[in-house]
């Protein structure tokens, strides 16, 4: 039963990290009402979301469950792929949410028209993708993908081929981003926290900072020991800033 008393989060995961509460997110849900979706056509609801061709259809699906299913604000949160997602439904929807975090959101291109904003990961191998993510590529943990990690029974090698496949069909052109949406980012006037690690090499943090100058009131703030996944590399850094920035608290622990 929800709490009253608790903040309701709902947290859009990235590409290729494990569904469920992983990361810091486990140390959330002591915090707050967490809900932690798997996107349609990313290991649930796979007939549903066969026909969709863009991650538009992600957002208006989750914006479309929020009002079936009633309740106070949320606040909402997403990383990488999920950040995108956020995005989508803030600007198309924004008094439904008490709050707005991004992680190294893809989703808006920023720069120049042959300027490469963000690094191809439906084309990078495993170890690439730890090599430009983590700070710290020895110690990745949480992820899965085609070849990542090893041993994977078959079930969940299907499973990371079939979200690629999916990420590929809603994302891959254009790539990363809608071109629509950096357009309509104006209309956000809603509490946001742009959170990126000084190491990502997948979103730098460059485009995300750049972000948060361009959304309304945004404070961003960068871990400078992690890379694209800061939820799963410095957790206790991660929790930390975004219950500080939920609950209303100024001090968040990171580089801002």
């Amino acid at each position: 039963m929800t709490d009253p008393d608790r903040a309701r989060l709902l947290f859009l995961h990235d590409a290729d990290v494990l569904p469920g509460p992983v990361g810091a997110l486990a140390g959330l849900a002591d915090s707050v009402d967490l809900e932690v979706p798997r996107h349609p056509g990313f290991g649930e609801h796979d007939e549903l979301a066969q026909d969709w061709d863009s991650i538009a259809d992600v957002a208006q699906y989750y914006l479309h469950e929020l009002e079936l299913r009633g309740g106070p604000a949320p606040h909402l949160a997403g990383a990488g792929l999920g950040g995108w997602i956020a995005l989508e439904m803030a600007v198309r929807d924004q008094a439904r949410f008490a709050s707005l975090t991004l992680v190294a959101p893809y989703g808006v291109k920023l720069f120049g028209r042959m300027d490469r904003e963000f690094a191809d990961i439906l084309l990078l191998d495993p170890a690439e993708v730890v090599a430009l993510g983590w700070a710290n590529p020895a110690a990745c943990h949480g992820l899965r993908m085609p070849g990542l990690p090893k041993g994977l029974d078959d079930g969940e090698y299907e499973r990371a081929f079939e979200d690629r496949a999916t990420i590929a069909r809603l994302a891959w052109k254009p790539f990363l981003h809608d071109p629509r949406l950096r357009r309509w980012l104006h209309v956000l006037d809603l509490p946001t926290l742009v959170i990126a690690g000084s190491h990502d090499r997948l979103v730098k943090p460059e485009h995300s900072r750049e972000l948060a100058g361009l959304l309304r009131g945004a404070r961003y703030v960068e871990f400078p020991g992690s890379g694209h996944y800061p939820y799963l590399e410095t957790p206790d850094e991660f929790a930390e800033a975004v219950l500080s920035f939920v609950s209303g608290r100024q001090t968040i622990g990171a580089t801002q």
